[in-house]
């Protein structure tokens, strides 16, 4: 995978299953040091991935 903000390859991948079992995963480019999350094959905002795990532990 390319980094969407400067092109480079150098993106460390990291799948993560949330505790309502949503499979996630971060994204984080060595090189401009741009970090993502994707749900499903779409981005997704940090706030939505903290929401779904608060929502479990409530």
């Amino acid at each position: 995978m390319d980094c969407p903000q400067c092109s480079q390859p150098d993106v460390l991948e990291i799948q993560h299953v949330l505790p309502d079992d949503t499979e996630v995963w971060f994204f984080s480019c060595h090189n401009c040091e741009e970090k993502w999350w994707n749900r499903e094959g779409e981005d997704i905002d940090i706030t939505t991935v903290l929401e779904i795990v608060r929502q479990t532990r409530s």
